[in-house]
């Protein structure tokens, strides 16, 4: 997990924040979805190795079911 779908997801930039989701981070958490995870405060506070341990994280949660996390990027997680 990384490069593409952050790329994608905040133009790879660990402290992006999309105030129309609230989104955060390199992966565009929610908070919810960030604390579900184990994240305290919000992503782009914490740094990029960090994020992609949570998404990584929020990946095997959701077993592989990436649409519903990332519907827009999710299929650059095999590219």
């Amino acid at each position: 997990m990384g490069g593409a779908l952050a790329a994608c997801e905040s133009g790879g930039d660990p402290r992006a924040f999309n105030p129309s989701g609230p989104y955060y981070g390199l992966y565009q958490f929610s908070l919810p979805m960030w604390q579900a995870v184990g994240g305290t405060s919000t992503p782009n506070l914490w740094p990029a190795e960090e994020q992609t341990y949570r998404a990584q994280l929020l990946y095997q949660r959701v077993a592989g079911r990436w649409q519903g996390q990332w519907p827009h990027c999710g299929a650059r997680l095999f590219s």
